[in-house]
């Protein structure tokens, strides 16, 4: 014990020691004349969650206009001060193509005549086959078309040339370049609670989430449970769907509050689509706007 004594007390008389070596350096005590500031690149943004399960949100201002702001596009004047947001399965667009077939040929010999006689008359590719249901030949015309206009002039052609022809109209989902960005961010990063785009900007991530995986994605096809932000208002402007994150405020967002049912609050409202298929709704507010209160 008297050892231990001996060596707790050597300890400290040295750690005096240098403290007061420390204290004696000028330069150590010296005080900076002049203040330093630091520029920040852009006001920093606070984040408030308001609602993490919402099934709908009603969004409204006093202002002339609420405005409407995703990543990567221009920003929308709504044309009305009140909307109400909700969520709903993503429905890609269809596209029809129109194409033409001479049905009812009686045998495969004629068939095969005929597609040659169609094919030396338009300069388009034909080919012959049985139709199973009416045990007679189908004269196909591989042109296709993608709108109703020309598929019309194309059948009038025929129709003069002495021909014939059913058009066919098949119809086809076509999803968008968005509905592809989306099912490749859920399928790097499925355990994210964010359902809807991320922007992929630096610093402009709006919801946190860390990324994984290439910064070029392999296509991994459609998600069946993509879900897209629904705006509606009484304006035409004020009337579309989104995959993105979407930000809603007044036109002088600084001068006037945007109101969540029925609620004030500084900045601007961002909805966008959550793990469980609604809606989270959070309060973005520049730091000096929030400390206002």
């Amino acid at each position: 014990m008297f050892y231990r004594f001996l060596f707790f007390l050597f300890s400290v008389l040295a750690f005096s020691a240098s403290v007061q070596m420390v204290f004696a350096d000028e330069d150590f005590c010296e005080i900076p004349n002049e203040t330093s500031f630091f520029l920040l690149e852009r006001e920093p943004v606070i984040r408030i969650g308001l609602a993490t399960n919402a099934r709908s949100v009603a969004i409204t201002t006093t202002d002339s206009s609420l405005v409407a702001v995703s990543s990567d596009e221009p920003q929308r004047f709504l044309d009305t001060t009140k909307i109400s947001v909700t969520a709903r399965a993503y429905r890609p667009p269809e596209i029809e193509i129109y194409h033409f077939e001479i049905p009812n040929v009686e045998s495969q010999t004629e068939a095969e005549a005929l597609a040659k006689e169609v094919a030396g008359a338009t300069g388009e590719k034909t080919s012959a086959s049985i139709d199973l249901k009416t045990n007679t030949w189908r004269i196909h015309l591989e042109k296709t078309f993608e709108t109703i206009e020309e598929a019309n002039v194309f059948k009038a052609d025929l129709s003069d040339k002495g021909f014939e022809a059913e058009m066919i109209t098949e119809k086809f989902a076509q999803p968008s370049d968005e509905a592809v960005k989306l099912s490749n961010q859920v399928a790097k990063n499925p355990k994210s609670e964010v359902r809807s785009i991320i922007p992929t900007r630096p610093n402009a991530n709006p919801n946190n989430v860390e990324l994984t995986g290439s910064s070029n994605p392999t296509n991994t096809g459609i998600n069946p449970n993509l879900r897209e932000v629904i705006v509606s208002g009484a304006s035409a402007g004020a009337k579309f769907s989104s995959l993105k994150a979407v930000a809603f405020g007044s036109v002088n967002e600084r001068a006037v509050p945007v109101r969540v049912n029925g609620k004030a609050y500084r900045g601007r409202i961002e909805v966008f689509v959550n793990s469980r298929g609604s809606l989270t709704v959070v309060n973005t507010v520049s730091l000096e706007d929030y400390l206002l209160g």
